[in-house]
């Protein structure tokens, strides 16, 4: 297993000073997409969503593989194979929903499971109780659909307590009624017991605007999120984009100031969505704004470089010069090279477009790719939904412009993927920072991706953390820092697989690499999901035939159940606890310690219930 060692930071995340070998790729390139059209496919069968909506790659049933949503109500359960089953769920329903513009997932209770905010002119947040059951929050202040009305949402812990807040944007004259605005929706997670949330009044709001899609990221790397909204006037006009920093780190409070200097602050734009990434691996995030146009037939998308905080705009290709009328940007390492490709999905029945990153600040424009479609696409979403580690596209219009396409470029190249399992931080790691480092063209490399729920167009791609990793065949170190200051870093790590990343804990792979062979040691992994409710799973694995004794303890030492307790045979093993005691009753909320027990040897972790 990684070695892992922890660090605990007492005020802000560890800065890193990263070197980055000059390197340069020839401009031949190659990446093939596939479109999915086999009719039995619920997703290639179904009409695709009116409006300006968008997509999701989200595990919504914990079972490891990613899940689709699309719109305010369809819900696409990933069986594997290839095989998706539309799941008749209450999303989007009751109390008066329309057709959905925005969604974002997140684990607002850090129960283990997977909520959705959509935001619509009724705008509700949905907790997920399991199953595919999804319960319509309608107290208190955030279940006021109508006065939460909004375009886009998006979750982010913006005051680092551990559980994520929410914030709504409203775009005055786009959403019904057009005649009556509001301000844009700041929501604080209050935490448990109950989870409710409390309004802030005058945050991330100057008045009424064209507020299109809001994105969070610690663009300066402080420790804290910023917020960034599009103000795309539609009128064919231009105007300056919400650009806020949080001021957490410098002043203890997590309040917000705008943005009015540089570039990315004055220039004025028909915004829709910023990204935040690190396109020249040189440890900073650059930033990539979607221009819509539609107006004037398309304006050029406007991409940023960051140089320790100065901003730029440099010409590097059709990636900035292409004019068209964009909305969503899809930022992934399609190809596994080692670097961040760019899809961006256009309206009015433009073409779609591919660029390739040629490793050197410029990009191609790829027409050979089968995903360069002409057709009206407004969301658009990256995940690796069939587990082959690499990235898969869905693209959504209305009609039948939606489309799935498996990626199935075929170039050796290696991978690795991680999931943050968030124990101080919240559950599902908004707002960490993984980086690997890497061989890499004779040298070495590091790589940055950041985890935020809205990140393409009133969407977001799957919250795992993908690198592409060309000829390397180890991660030299991999490093997550999370939104609590912990630093996570490991060493030494097989590509080629997905890893689940416990804060402050443990590393996890969920690929079981070298199944074929008998384990020459015995382990205890962390469950997942922790926190949890109802259920999780306990991976452990023994190298010989030995008598096998796992148990549940509470905080007092006293046993609540025994999971295992029988001969076993050598190799990985995992078995499901329903947080019941020995009797059959539902044990209550707090920490648990699970030991396992193989001969003369033992080994114990601590999980949290939440309810």
């Amino acid at each position: 297993m990684s070695k892992c060692r922890t660090y605990f930071l007492k005020s802000v995340l560890l800065r890193v000073s990263l070197a980055v070998l000059p390197f340069s790729y020839g401009l031949v390139h190659a990446q093939t997409f596939t479109r999915i059209t086999d009719a039995t496919n619920p997703i290639v069968s179904d009409t695709g969503p009116g409006g300006y909506t968008g997509a999701s790659w989200v595990d919504f049933d914990g079972d490891g593989d990613l899940d689709l949503f699309v719109g305010n109500s369809k819900l696409y359960r990933n069986d594997g194979n290839e095989t998706f089953v539309k799941v008749t769920s209450s999303l989007g329903s009751g109390q008066g929903v329309v057709t959905g513009n925005g969604n974002s997932w997140a684990d607002y209770d850090n129960d283990g499971d997977l909520d959705v905010y959509i935001s619509s002119a009724r705008s509700f947040l949905y907790r997920n109780d399991g199953g595919g059951n999804f319960t319509q929050i309608t107290d208190g202040e955030i279940g006021d659909g109508f006065a939460n009305r909004g375009w886009s949402c998006s979750w982010a812990d913006f005051n680092n307590d551990g559980y994520v807040d929410l914030a709504i944007t409203h775009p005055a004259g786009f959403v019904s009624p057009a005649n009556n605005p509001t301000l844009n929706h700041v929501y604080v997670n209050e935490g448990p017991p109950n989870f409710t949330f409390r309004r802030l009044t005058g945050a991330l709001s100057l008045g009424f605007q064209a507020y299109t899609v809001g994105t969070w990221s610690d663009f300066d790397q402080d420790g804290d999120m910023d917020y960034f909204i599009g103000s795309g006037p539609a009128n064919g006009t231009t105007a300056r984009d919400f650009l806020y920093r949080n001021l957490l780190t410098e002043s203890g409070s997590a309040t917000f100031e705008r943005i009015t200097t540089g570039l990315i602050a004055t220039e004025t734009q028909d915004g829709q969505v910023w990204n935040w990434i690190d396109f020249d691996n040189d440890g900073d995030l650059d930033a990539y704004l979607t221009n819509w146009g539609g107006a004037s037939g398309g304006l050029q998308n406007r991409l940023y470089v960051n140089d320790n905080g100065v901003f730029s705009r440099p010409v590097v290709g059709p990636i900035s010069s292409d004019r068209q009328i964009s909305l969503s940007s899809v930022w992934g390492d399609f190809d596994n090279d080692g670097d961040l490709d760019c899809f961006v999905a256009n309206d009015n029945n433009q073409v779609d477009k591919y660029y390739s990153n040629n490793g050197d600040g410029t990009f191609s424009s790829l027409t050979n790719t089968n995903a360069t479609l002409s057709l009206t696409h407004r969301g658009a979403s990256a995940g690796d939904f069939d587990d082959d580690g690499d990235l898969d596209l869905i693209m959504v219009g209305p009609g039948t412009s939606m489309a799935l396409f498996r990626n199935d470029t075929d170039n050796g190249n290696h991978w690795i993927s991680v999931q943050g399992i968030g124990t101080t931080s919240n559950a599902v790691a908004i707002g960490a920072k993984v980086r690997v480092k890497s061989a890499f063209n004779g040298g070495s490399v590091w790589r940055l991706r950041e985890i935020t729920a809205q990140n393409n167009f009133n969407g977001q791609n799957s919250l795992r953390a993908h690198f592409g990793l060309a000829d390397a065949t180890v991660v030299d170190s991999l490093r997550v820092e999370w939104p609590s200051g912990i630093v996570d870093i490991l060493e030494n790590v097989t590509v080629d697989q997905l890893i689940l990343v416990t804060e402050g804990e443990t590393v996890t792979s969920v690929d079981n690499p070298g199944e074929d062979t008998l384990p020459d040691s015995f382990e205890l992994q962390q469950n997942y999901p922790n926190p949890f409710n109802p259920t999780t799973t306990i991976t452990y694995q023994v190298a010989g035939t030995e008598h096998v004794v796992l148990t549940v303890y509470n905080m007092l030492g006293e046993k609540v159940a025994t999971l295992v307790d029988e001969l076993s045979a050598p190799g990985r093993k995992s078995v499901s606890w329903d947080g019941r005691d020995g009797q059959g009753q539902l044990v209550s909320s707090g920490l648990y310690i699970y030991r396992l027990d193989v001969g003369s040897q033992a080994l114990n972790r601590k999980m949290l219930l939440l309810k």
